[in-house]
């Protein structure tokens, strides 16, 4: 953990957590989150290019799912209505948070005894577990987004250190990176990496959009998009760990 390649990488991922932070003060966690799976795009073409993995055509569909999923709810985005949320309870997120973070690590463990079924559907735990946690990790996001004061470098230091919700987020966030990190390392990254990205997003949007009093789009059309973008990308979860049975 001490190699330049892995520094380099965790200091990335500090860099992505920053500019999540600012986004979610712009837009409603229907919109960010689906946003952000997108990177999983950029994942599984270094999956191919520096792992050497080979996705297969069932892989290219759930992939072409998400990137369809997020062009529609970047459709529905409207300005004037979809207005990012700042309630919420530093509590209230804690009563959710802890057992969520303990579900994923739980089936984690599970997956880590070999009480799954073989590649590639065994790997499709690790990748539950991981988005569990980093979905946790995303709801906590959202409420620390919301109390940070960004009237300069001193306020927004003041403000997230005294946010209950930075001791909450920094816990957890590391969880999700162990998780994720011996998920990687014991299963296929494009079976892993996509299954932790639906879920990470899914349980965010579900769990977060209550949370802090952020709604769905009241025009039907843009709700329709909205839906219809969240189905897609729910459906390409069930359709990229069967890769396997498919050629490409």
């Amino acid at each position: 953990m001490t190699t330049p390649r892995w520094l380099a990488g965790f200091g990335l991922i500090l860099a992505g957590l920053a500019g999540q932070l600012v986004v979610l003060t712009r837009i409603p966690l229907t919109v960010a989150q689906p946003v952000f799976a997108s990177g999983i795009v950029f994942l599984l073409l270094l999956s191919m290019t520096v792992l050497g993995e080979r996705l297969t055509a069932r892989e290219w569909t759930g992939l072409a799912g998400i990137a369809a999923g997020v062009v529609c709810v970047l459709a529905s985005l409207d300005p004037r209505t979809d207005v990012p949320g700042t309630g919420g309870h530093a509590v209230r997120v804690l009563l959710v948070a802890a057992p969520s973070t303990l579900a994923g690590v739980a089936v984690f463990v599970t997956a880590a005894r070999g009480r799954v079924r073989p590649r590639p559907a065994g790997d499709v735990p690790y990748g539950l577990a991981a988005g569990i946690v980093y979905g946790v990790a995303g709801m906590i996001s959202k409420g620390l987004s919301a109390s940070i004061d960004f009237h300069g470098p001193t306020a927004i230091a003041a403000s997230v250190l005294a946010s209950p919700y930075l001791y909450l987020l920094v816990p957890v966030t590391l969880t999700g990176f162990v998780v994720f990190q011996t998920a990687l390392q014991r299963g296929r990254a494009s079976i892993v990496a996509p299954v932790s990205t639906v879920v990470s997003t899914l349980y965010t949007v579900v769990a977060g959009t209550p949370m802090f009093g952020e709604h769905l789009p009241p025009d039907a059309a843009d709700l329709t998009l909205r839906l219809t973008g969240l189905a897609l990308i729910a459906a390409a979860l069930f359709r990229l760990p069967h890769g396997d049975d498919a050629s490409g």
